[in-house]
């Protein structure tokens, strides 16, 4: 593991790998959700301003971002498709 994925690893509570685990996993789901709302918020920018390439562009960067993350779960199949480094 890296050293961002050790970080906090450890507590001085004791607690288990599995109630780590269940916290992070939780809060995996509740950035997703968020994720979620602001990719809606985002869309709605974009409508008010068609004509406007950043938001093509700023989609790009979060979808390459997005494929890491699936990368990172097993899924390379987006990565591999997209030609990205990984």
């Amino acid at each position: 593991m890296n050293g961002f994925a050790m970080r906090n690893t450890k507590s001085k509570t004791h607690e288990t790998a599995a109630a780590c685990y269940a916290a992070r996993h939780a809060e995996a789901e509740d950035l997703l959700k968020r994720i979620t709302t602001g990719l809606a918020d985002y869309q709605k920018r974009q409508a008010e301003e068609p004509k406007n390439w950043g938001y093509a562009m700023y989609m790009g960067h979060i979808t390459e971002q997005l494929a890491y993350v699936l990368a990172d779960l097993g899924d390379r199949s987006v990565v591999e498709a997209k030609g990205l480094d990984y």
